[in-house]
């Protein structure tokens, strides 16, 4: 097992921890250099003041002595010069010696100081995401270690550049992780590219936090990466997400998922007010139906529940529609449930199938989004340049997918007439925009829907709820699907707030805040609540039937008008702390003029 000094900051910074090194040699030699001149010049002196003749070969001799200190004993007045070569000869190899050891056993050392390391962050796997992950926990300031098995992996250049160490070996093996500390961190993330390895690898963490930490020290917080979404809800079961979190929290982590929220957070499919008597329904038109595709179609489908009560209309475009269709209907039989689902086969270069799409497009009565979700950034820009100009007169909001910030992104930036597009083009999916701290963490989103669920908690104990329901356990130790669940409801406040024709701010930045809402509004958004969690339980799988965990199934997935009383009640009150909930993050609700 062998260790890096790695990590990821601008390359100049890499540049000077390598000229770093260099200058280190450079004034040996400069050193070695004086203490050779000055030897020599010291010696001359003296053997002249001593009246003794000397070869230049002896004075070259004695003075390569003073290095190793057997130059032996000089009596009699002695020149500067001399007495500065005997002092400054010994510390050239000294100094030599001393990083030749660091050279050779550096990376033991750095070994045993990550040894010792507490509360800091462990990035397993060093490709995209966890390269962008590095360079963000790292400019925060916080202590990383890297796991990567690929000693060829061109990131680790990037390590070296922070100081950050990187420990070359296989993060699914128990020795890489006690090497890395990993029962001891704070954070452990695994962004391998396989999703069996990443899972592994949690496992291992969580026997190893299990075993070696102590409840006292807080819970180790894992972040697993689990692209493939029917493994993302086995995992979701283990123990390991769903028992006390006292020495070890583990949370899925889904890029795709995350781009596709924080897509429909920036550009929304209600981007215009849509009251309770709005005629218009929302369409998603998806173009490639891949990972993002699918996380894209299943985040507006929980999101979906607007004031006007219309269900969400959401068209497919995919060269293998009809296989694609039949999976996901296969996985989320209740989907229509919730919305309508459309698909349409075809290339999308087709006329024939861009014509459908700038029909269904332009539709009366439809408040449409177009999002393009190929996983290749030049077949994304293409298909983008051959939708826009069909839609010129629609000004309708188009979502393009693209990997990286820089390279095809850029020039989606120019807008309007700068490039000649009548539709708004917004990039979306960019690693770096959701490998990061923030969005990983989510804290302030986490603080909304830890809010929540206390208001949920007070409101069902005042009903006279058993303390020990799962549902009700405080905020630490809920299972990982219940919070989940409130952050669902979290995310849908901006939804609810725009259906009053309202908004959050920064506080103090408007005018008078709203501090709650009358009576009729609370109604409007407790079923817009009620519409949101049931489209949250169908797509988990949730069925009709009495109240049971283990089956997944509720009495509650039901309409409005056939909900009983004392659960409406819970809806409105959970709506009705909205105001509360927001000053949690240092924001207020205000009305929009």
């Amino acid at each position: 097992m062998a260790v890096n000094g790695d990590g990821d900051r601008p390359r100049r910074d890499g540049e000077r921890r390598q000229e770093g090194s260099r200058w280190h040699w450079w004034a040996i030699l400069a050193l070695a250099a004086a203490a050779l001149a000055l030897g020599a010049a010291g010696f001359s002196r003296y053997y002249a003041l001593q009246g003794e003749a000397r070869s230049g070969w002896h004075i070259l001799y004695v003075t390569l002595q003073l290095f190793t200190l057997e130059s032996g004993p000089v009596p009699g007045p002695v020149p500067w010069e001399l007495n500065a070569a005997r002092f400054l000869a010994p510390i050239v190899p000294a100094w030599a010696v001393v990083r030749t050891l660091l050279l050779l056993f550096g990376a033991r050392l750095r070994l045993l100081r990550v040894r010792r390391l507490r509360d800091h962050t462990v990035v397993c796997g060093l490709g995209r995401k966890g390269r962008e992950l590095v360079r963000d926990f790292h400019a925060l300031g916080e202590r990383v270690v890297v796991l990567e098995r690929d000693g060829g992996c061109e990131n680790l250049a990037l390590c070296r550049s922070l100081g950050v160490p990187a420990i070359l070996g296989n993060a699914a093996d128990l020795r890489s992780l006690q090497a890395a500390a990993a029962e001891r961190a704070r954070h452990l993330i695994a962004v391998t590219g396989d999703d069996g390895t990443n899972v592994a690898i949690a496992v291992l963490a969580y026997r190893l936090a299990r075993e070696k930490r102590e409840p006292r020290e807080g819970p180790v917080n894992a972040w697993v990466q689990v692209v493939d979404l029917r493994l993302a809800t086995l995992l979701e079961r283990h123990r390991m997400l769903t028992e006390a979190a006292d020495r070890f929290a583990a949370r899925v982590f889904n890029p795709y998922e995350s781009s596709a929220r924080l897509a429909l957070r920036d550009h929304p499919l209600d981007r215009e007010w849509l009251g309770p008597r709005d005629p218009r329904s929302v369409r998603l038109i998806v173009v490639g139906f891949g990972q993002m595709g699918e996380c894209l179609t299943l985040q507006a489908a929980r999101q979906g529940a607007y004031a006007n009560g219309r269900p969400i209309r959401i068209t497919v475009v995919d060269r293998d529609a009809e296989r694609k269709e039949h999976l996901f209907r296969e996985r989320y039989p209740d989907f229509g449930r919730i919305g309508a689902l459309d698909f349409i086969a075809g290339e999308a270069a087709d006329p024939a199938l861009l014509a459908e799409i700038q029909r269904l497009a332009t539709l009366p009565g439809e408040l449409t989004t177009l999002a393009i979700c190929f996983d290749d950034d030049s077949r994304s820009l293409s298909c983008a340049l051959d939708i826009l100009p069909r839609l010129r007169e629609a000004r309708i909001p188009l979502l393009v997918r693209m990997s990286d910030a820089v390279g095809l992104a850029t020039l989606l930036e120019c807008e309007g007439e700068q490039c000649g597009w009548a539709a708004a083009v917004h990039p979306f999916g960019m690693v770096d925009g959701v490998c990061n701290r923030d969005t990983l963490l989510h804290e302030r989103l986490d603080t909304l829907a830890r809010a929540l669920h206390e208001t949920y908690v007070g409101h069902r104990l005042a009903q006279g709820a058993a303390p020990d329901k799962p549902s009700l356990r405080p905020w630490d130790r809920l299972d990982e699907a219940y919070r989940e669940s409130n952050r669902q409801a979290a995310d849908q406040i901006a939804v609810k707030l725009r259906a009053l024709r309202c908004t959050t701010a920064p506080a103090g930045s408007r005018g008078a805040p709203v501090d709650r809402f009358a009576d009729e509004e609370v109604e409007i958004l407790a079923r817009m609540e009620h519409a949101r969690w049931c489209a949250e339980r169908l797509l988990a799988g949730w069925t009709a039937g009495q109240a049971s965990l283990e089956k997944r199934t509720t009495p509650h997935i039901v309409g409005w008008d056939d909900l009983d009383e004392p659960t409406r009640e819970i809806d409105r009150e959970l709506v009705r702390e909205i105001p509360r909930v927001v000053r949690r993050v240092g924001d207020q609700v205000y009305r929009q003029e």
